[in-house]
């Protein structure tokens, strides 16, 4: 049995066909996705056409009616949108970049600050309940708002033509102000600090399909996060998951639910938690620095070159450099003016190849640091890493310093579009029976 597997990335859009039978995508097609402006916003149709443009090309592959029995959607978590009563977007999409909630209001407090003293609970800027609580303080909420979903619900419904939005827990859960014992928002203290509730979507709790494209059901959009965990964990109480996008997370499976304030702890299908440790860097932090060196050799000498792979060459010839690099460009959440530093500069390690080794072992810091905030009982028996994410997979740099940080093997597996194909898996694993 095929199922389509749909997920809209920060940076890219992807859609695959799954193959339940031995793990395989005999179809990928991807697009690129794009912010319209300079505070991380995303155009919704546009993303939605780029989607169905990809299903014709699987249809025309062969891909389409009778040969799939699911479709799943993974999304990008935490930003939001908002559709009107008729189930149109009415707004763009505030990706989980956005840094608004960063800003500060009258009294020189964040937005972000402000809700966490409020509610008590762990929010920051970019998820969707503070940039929700960010425009209705200003009055940018729009007119004709009716709720608030994230990006890949918004795709369901352009799918489906369902007009009423109805949110997955894994979605539910990333907007923050979502309690996992109780299996909801904490109303009465979103209320209290007030947040206009009646935006918030449905959640689904029947295991019901979505509705149906042309005749085939499709899933409730899933937190990318989860549906690439489905995808590629064989024994997630051994291993764990470091996956590099734009962003980049640590993620380790346990049934046991025990929080600290520094992770986050997202449900997991019923099946039990995932403990993350989210950083607003990943590969974007390393393009930035090919982007410094192409930058720095057009200026010198007129020539565009493609620096990515010279750096994986350069960086290899140096395993000892003494330099130390903290890469976080995009600052660190919770810590609104840290940002990266350089140290130990000395005439010995003045060379690129310093710079590209100390980068890639300060992007493996902060990871690695990420994982020690996690509960010690939680990191008891981790024996491997099983990576994901292009920002890791295209990066061998990036793969060694990690395992080295880590002190722990490192492997991928073989399919590269892993929240596409977990959402195609679950979608099978879910509707299959349906069809």
């Amino acid at each position: 049995m095929k199922a389509l597997g749909i997920d809209i990335g920060t940076t890219s859009i992807c859609v695959v066909v799954y193959e339940g039978e031995n793990g395989t995508l005999p179809f990928i097609a991807r697009r690129k996705n794009e912010f319209i402006s300079e505070n991380f916003e995303q155009d919704p149709d546009a993303i939605a056409d780029k989607v169905m443009e990809m299903l014709s090309e699987a249809e025309k592959c062969g891909f389409g009616g009778n040969a799939l029995s699911a479709i799943g959607i993974s999304s990008q978590m935490h930003g939001i949108l908002y559709v009107n009563k008729e189930g149109e977007a009415v707004s763009p999409f505030y990706t989980w970049k956005d840094e608004k909630g960063k800003l500060l209001n009258a009294e020189g407090k964040s937005y972000e600050a402000v809700l966490q003293e409020k509610t008590g609970l762990l929010m920051f800027s970019g998820y969707g309940t503070v940039t929700h609580y960010f425009l209705e303080q200003k009055g940018q909420i729009p007119q004709d708002a009716y709720r608030m979903i994230n990006i890949g619900d918004y795709i369901a419904m352009r799918l489906t033509g369902r007009k009423s939005p109805l949110l997955d827990e894994s979605i539910a859960a990333s907007f923050g102000g979502y309690i996992i014992e109780s299996e909801n928002f904490a109303w009465e203290k979103l209320k209290k600090a007030g947040i206009e509730t009646e935006f918030y979507p449905e959640i689904s709790r029947s295991g019901e399909p979505f509705g149906f494209y042309k005749g085939i059901p499709a899933g409730c959009a899933l937190g990318d996060n989860q549906a690439s965990f489905y995808c590629i964990m064989d024994k997630p109480e051994e291993q764990i998951n470091i996956n590099v996008g734009t962003g980049s997370q640590v993620v380790i499976f346990d049934e046991r639910c025990i929080y600290n304030e520094k992770i986050d702890v997202r449900p997991f299908f019923k099946k039990g938690k995932l403990y993350v440790g989210a950083s607003v860097n990943g590969g974007k932090t390393y393009e930035r620095l090919a982007s410094f060196f192409e930058e720095t050799v057009y200026e010198f000498t007129g020539m565009k070159i493609n620096a990515f792979e010279k750096m994986n060459i350069i960086g290899s010839q140096n395993t000892r450099s003494t330099l130390v690099i903290n890469p976080c460009l995009y600052g660190s959440r919770g810590r609104m003016d840290e940002y990266g530093k350089i140290e130990n500069l000395t005439p010995e390690n003045f060379h690129p190849s310093d710079f590209i080794r100390a980068y890639v072992r300060g992007m493996a810091e902060e990871l690695y640091q990420l994982y020690m905030d996690f509960p010690e009982e939680i990191r008891e028996g981790r024996r491997e890493i099983v990576a994901s994410g292009n920002g890791i997979r295209k990066n061998r740099l990036m793969a060694e310093a990690v395992a080295e940080r880590f002190h722990m093997k490192l492997h991928f597996i073989d399919i590269e579009e892993e929240a596409a194909a977990g959402a195609a898996k679950a979608a099978l694993d879910r509707y299959a029976k349906l069809t």
